[in-house]
C-alpha cells in the first residue's frame, strides 16, 4: 500500500512540474463589457493542458511503480540467491 501511494505522489509531483515546464499554460478568458448590463470576466480551463497533464502525471505514477516492483523483486532474487550459496557454503 505505501508502495502505491508513493507512487502517486510522486508521479503528480514529476507529472504536473514537467507539465509545467513543458508545456505552455494559458488562461482562457474573455471580457465582455456592458453585456447585460455589467462587466463581464468570464474565465475557462485549459483542457488541453488538463487532459494532457494528467496523462502525463499517470504515465509517471504508472512508471514509477514499475521501477520500484522491478527494484525489489532484484532485491529479493539476489536475497534468495545469497541465502541458496550460504546454506550450500554450510553444508
Amino acid at each position: 500500500m505505501r508502495k502505491f501511494f508513493l507512487s502517486i505522489v510522486g508521479g503528480v509531483v514529476i507529472g504536473l512540474i514537467l507539465s509545467f515546464s513543458f508545456m505552455d499554460y494559458e488562461s482562457s478568458w474573455a471580457h465582455h463589457i456592458q453585456r447585460a448590463g455589467a462587466d463581464q470576466v468570464v474565465q475557462e480551463m485549459d483542457f488541453d493542458f488538463v487532459f494532457t497533464a494528467s496523462l502525463l502525471v499517470l504515465v509517471s505514477s504508472a512508471l514509477i511503480f514499475a521501477v520500484w516492483s522491478f527494484i525489489e523483486k532484484k532485491k529479493d532474487e539476489k536475497f534468495v540467491r545469497d541465502f541458496e550459496n550460504d546454506k550450500n557454503r554450510d553444508n
